[in-house]
């Protein structure tokens, strides 16, 4: 460098530039920090599927757990997920709320899966609907989402008036195939909740969800050393539920006919922090087109079983109409309050809640 050079002088306006871009950074900085680090907020930012985003945390009253408050009571939406062996691994049940599990014919075992505040962008394989799962919908007068169904099952829907989704009606609207070399059509079928959600609001439906919430606690934090194993034969092995209690998580990791059941997308194993088994009476019935299916005793009382923390509570059931929501209760008869996180209910006829193994 020559001393003797003299220094080129600093150009006022590039300093004025470099000031500003690091105030409005700064600015952004501060108004990301009280609006969605700390309680309270100045306003709304972000949207999620044209909902504002608030920035303040309250829990749901589907699974407990806290979510943004514009989303907290957003209307609750089924989709019926299929459980074929050629299904497998689905998509998105994760990002659900509630998903029941239950003999749909023979003994092939169907989900139905409640979303509410999370959104999955890819939900399926979507299967037809049952009268049961018509039923359990109407618990949360939730939009239902499905490809079809028993002629009872759609007949029953009408008659209800549920806010119906069905893939018959809105089509590539909200729903897609996915061809697979050697997998049958049937088991291709996806959908969006995202574009489910819109599809609703364009039909004027409610935004807001209208139901009677469970009861929740506190989580304990359970021992290390805790340890239990859940079996459910549904029927043959590849229906064979397993659940294994992860302390370290406070959930349990599902197994499903003899492997990890995972999410397609993410690769994660499922995994609940409510387990409710539901002993449930069902009988043949065929339909006046001669479908063979199965009718369950949805409204009535019956056994439980209530797993969370790594323990048994033996309790029972209790629904009093298809649109009142089924409450459990312990031996002693107080209601059972549930731990913030994704519930399964698992819906058991006598001979496979008899032969439930606890370990």
């Amino acid at each position: 460098m020559n001393p003797l050079k003299p220094k080129k002088p600093v150009d006022p306006w590039k300093i004025t530039t470099i000031v500003l871009i690091a105030a409005v950074v700064l600015a952004a900085g501060l108004v990301a920090y009280f609006r969605y680090f700390k309680d309270g907020g100045v306003g709304d930012i972000l949207t999620n599927n044209g909902i504002s985003l608030t920035g303040n945390l309250v829990a749901n009253d589907l699974d407990g757990t806290k979510v943004d408050s514009a989303l907290a009571k957003r209307h609750p939406l089924a989709i019926i997920v299929e459980n074929h062996p050629d299904a497998r691994p689905q998509v998105g049940l994760d990002k659900a709320s509630i998903i029941y599990e239950a003999i749909s014919e023979g003994g092939i075992t169907r989900f139905m899966a409640i979303f509410g505040p999370h959104d999955a962008t890819k939900v399926g394989p979507v299967r037809s609907a049952r009268t049961y799962f018509v039923d359990w919908a109407e618990e949360f007068d939730a939009f239902l989402a499905h490809v079809g169904g028993n002629l009872d099952a759609l007949d029953k829907i009408k008659a209800d008036n549920v806010l119906d989704l069905d893939q018959f009606g809105l089509g590539e609207t909200a729903y897609w195939r996915e061809p697979a070399a050697g997998i049958a059509t049937e088991h291709t079928m996806f959908t969006d909740t995202t574009k489910l959600y819109k599809a609703a609001k364009a039909k004027g439906w409610p935004t807001t969800g209208k139901y009677e919430a469970l009861s929740f606690k506190e989580a304990e934090k359970p021992a290390t050393s805790q340890t239990q194993r859940i079996s459910i034969d549904f029927s043959e092995p590849q229906y064979r539920v397993v659940w294994d209690f992860a302390p370290e998580s406070n959930t349990y990791l599902r197994t499903m006919g003899g492997y990890a059941h995972r999410d397609r997308s993410t690769g994660e194993r499922l995994a609940a922090a409510n387990i409710i088994v539901q002993e449930m009476e069902r009988t043949q019935a065929i339909t006046a087109i001669n479908e063979e299916g199965w009718a369950m005793q949805t409204v009535g009382t019956g056994r439980a079983k209530i797993f969370m923390e790594g323990k048994l509570t033996e309790g029972t059931w209790k629904k009093t109409s298809s649109t009142s929501r089924t409450l459990f209760y312990d031996a002693g008869g107080k209601e059972i309050k549930f731990i913030p996180g994704q519930f399964w209910v698992e819906i058991a006829p006598p001979e496979a809640f008899n032969k439930i193994a606890v370990e």
